[in-house]
């Protein structure tokens, strides 16, 4: 604006704004601050008085209502409901009460006509309440007001992971929204407010509200500024700064979407989607039905999507069966949203009769709303000249490429067909929702909602719509592939050669394809073996202990040139063992050994048997002790500790004399009692502690009095 509106005079004014920071942001800016005048206002809170998990909000708010007339309060009243929802019910609850007779009650809310909100607003002869959102928190003055009833809600924009789109919902004030609400009840004179939960749920809410950018979707923002010609988002004077992942998120779908291309500039279809005020997935939706002629059938279909759900099937009884006369049986089993789109027509012929609509499981006030909304959704296009002459096949097609469209990355895969269990993209698992009508194995669905189900973590496919791989290459066939590759079948256990076809990283199909390349399937063999999936039954503890020799040779006797066996080196062995094998079956009894002592050249086995020995002969023990190698270097003996006696220290080393051995003096018992690497100084020191500790315990061994060594 400071380069290209210089003349452009910005005044920026509310109530609750951190004065500050948008000084700063809009400096140089001149601060005007203008303090009214502010009466106590007395706060009660009614949660456990109430019932407040017992009964709706809007029959809490009727009761605290009833105690403040009884109680014998004059004024206005102003009741806070999260939306229009729940204003109607809160009316519906104050009319049949006798002591709201003399008041006269007005809702407040962003969808009335002007007329209806200037007569809330405005001083009467009577007394009145006005129940209305938290556009009277901030928005707009009400004289009169001295008492406050807060039901502690409000619809909040928000990222809905479950449909994939920014939504309204309902979420818990924050404490600094509550304090703007009770302060309505002090403008003119002391008031109360009244807080429909308890003082201890009120401390453990949020401090303030959150700002909109850290807690939406941004596609559309960015669709906006990619539009008005912002190329830089990095760069982009924003005011509270979103999160980089939350725009590289935003910028990826736009790309999917097809409204930005692989540079991420703004594309033709792009700037089409950004004259819409849609979130992009419906706009892109929307734009695709006008181009294949059904935008009457998905303009219906994106205004159920935008609120709560028409149609509910009920579990039994009588009413089940009806709905599955009337409704469920005049459906295919293409798409669920057949079923709401029934249930609106339903709805609509019976002129909304809350009555007859609720028999059938149908909410009369939803489908009312979403009809009014496809008519403004309609007129978004004018220029479209209207629906082609399908039939129902062709139809349901064409609604699936238009979902497809704009849900790409909701798409699934049944596991098979006789379950719900899908696969999803990204790797994840998910199962359709019980009351889904789709049959097919790919399918897109709408929703998807993280769930707890027999005890696992799932995700739940909701709204879902079957599509054909033909629609997926006609939309996204750069992302559709086809191709043979070899794989390790960890069912079978053997490797495979397979044609698969993805879309993304979503396997679609698979099917054997020949013979796997022997060395590609001893690799992928080995790299089983290396993660401990198979086992090599002849790779035993003797293997290991061979490992070990060669490993301290090399480590200790560089002059010998025998190289370390390590990970890498071990990949290689393996992948020998399992040379010109194709499954486990073939590999799983392979000698072992014989591989590795090709790894040694037959004039460096010498050294390894004279530097790494595996046993060492002790005068006092009929059979020679084994050695154990550990991987840091160290080599350990153990034996009773009178089979040391007469033994020279000097005489216990390996590695060609430079490596001294470490010692375990076992107890009659076959215990440690100590352990040491210079064992002439043990007899001089530590020896006799330990004699006299076990000598008593083992009476009938020899305990040398002195030196140990005779």
């Amino acid at each position: 604006m400071e380069t290209e509106r210089p003349d452009l005079k910005l005044v920026v004014m509310s109530a609750t704004l951190e004065m500050d920071a948008v000084a700063a942001f809009l400096k140089p800016a001149a601060l005007v601050e203008a303090m009214g005048r502010a009466y106590p206002v007395a706060t009660r809170y009614m949660g456990a008085a109430l019932g407040r998990t017992a009964a709706p909000v809007w029959k809490r708010a009727a009761e605290a209502f009833r105690e403040v007339v009884r109680g014998g309060e004059t004024g206005d009243g102003l009741i806070f409901m999260a939306g229009s929802y729940e204003i109607r019910r809160t009316l519906a609850e104050l009319e049949a009460l006798p002591e709201s007779r003399p008041y006269d009650l007005y809702p407040l809310h962003g969808e009335l006509a002007a007329e209806a909100q200037d007569r809330a607003v405005q001083r009467g002869e009577r007394p009145k309440v006005i129940i209305s959102t938290n556009v009277a928190e901030t928005s707009i003055t009400i004289e009169g007001v001295r008492v406050v009833i807060d039901g502690g809600e409000a619809r909040v924009a928000r990222y809905d992971a479950r449909r994939g789109i920014n939504a309204l919902l309902v979420e818990p004030i924050s404490r600094s929204a509550a304090e703007q609400r009770a302060g309505r009840a002090g403008r003119t004179g002391p008031g109360m407010c009244l807080r429909l939960w308890s003082e201890s749920e009120h401390g453990g809410r949020a401090a303030r509200d959150t700002a909109e950018l850290q807690r939406v979707d941004l596609a559309e923002t960015v669709l906006l500024l990619r539009s008005a010609g912002v190329e830089d988002l990095e760069g982009f004077a924003w005011f509270e700064r979103p999160s980089q992942a939350a725009l590289e998120k935003a910028v990826a779908l736009l790309g999917t979407l097809g409204a930005l291309d692989a540079d991420g500039s703004l594309t033709q279809r792009g700037a089409s989607m950004a004259r819409l005020p849609l979130h992009p997935r419906y706009a892109r939706m929307l734009l695709e039905a006008a181009e294949r002629g059904i935008l009457g059938v998905v303009v219906r279909i994106a205004a159920l999507s935008q609120g709560r759900s028409v149609y509910r099937a009920n579990a039994t009884g009588a009413s089940r069966a009806q709905q599955v006369e009337v409704i469920e049986d005049a459906c295919g089993a293409d798409s669920d949203w057949q079923v709401q789109l029934r249930a609106l027509e339903v709805a609509t012929e019976a002129k909304y009769r809350v009555a007859t609509c609720a028999e059938l499981g149908i909410h009369a006030g939803a489908a009312r709303q979403a009809l009014n909304a496809s008519k403004q959704l309609r007129q978004l296009i004018p220029d479209y000249g209207g629906d082609l002459e399908l039939d129902e096949k062709a139809r349901a097609s064409a609604v699936g490429y238009c979902i497809l469209s704009a849900f790409s990355d909701f798409v699934a895969m049944r596991n098979d067909g006789g379950t719900r269990r899908c696969r999803l993209l990204g790797g994840r698992g998910g199962e359709l929702r019980r009351e889904s009508v789709v049959e097919g194995e790919l399918l897109v669905a709408t929703e998807q909602e993280e769930r707890q189900v027999r005890g696992e973590v799932t995700v739940l496919l909701g709204m879902a719509t079957r599509i054909e791989t033909e629609c997926l290459a006609e939309l996204f066939g750069d992302e559709l592939k086809d191709a043979v590759t070899t794989r390790y079948d960890a069912q079978t256990r053997r490797v495979v050669c397979v044609r698969e076809q993805a879309f993304r990283d979503l396997i679609l199909g698979t099917s054997e394809s020949g013979e796997p390349d022997p060395d590609v399937a001893a690799t992928l063999l080995a790299a089983e073996v290396e993660a401990g999936r198979l086992n090599l039954k002849q790779w035993d503890a003797s293997v290991e202990e061979w490992i070990q020799r060669v490993n301290f040779v090399a480590r200790h006797c560089p002059e010998t040139e025998i190289t370390a066996i390590d990970g890498e080196a071990r990949e290689l062995l393996i992948g020998q063992i399992c040379a010109g094998g194709t499954s486990y079956r073939a590999i799983k009894d392979r000698p072992v050994l014989p591989v590795l002592r090709e790894w040694v050249a037959p004039e460096q086995l010498y050294y390894l048997d004279a530097y790494a020995p595996e046993t060492l002969d002790l005068p006092r023990r009929k059979r020679p002790v084994r050695l154990r190698y550990e991987p840091d270097g160290r080599v350990f003996v153990a034996s009773k500790l009178q089979d040391f006696y007469d033994v020279p220290g000097g005489d216990l080393r390996v590695g060609n004399g430079q490596v001294p051995l470490v010692i375990e003096l076992l107890a009659p018992s076959g215990r440690p009692a100590h352990v040491t690497d210079d064992l002439d100084g043990f007899w001089e020191g530590a020896y006799e502690h330990v004699r006299k500790e076990l000598a008593g315990r083992y009476p009938k061994h020899e305990w040398r009095a002195v030196a140990g060594r005779g």
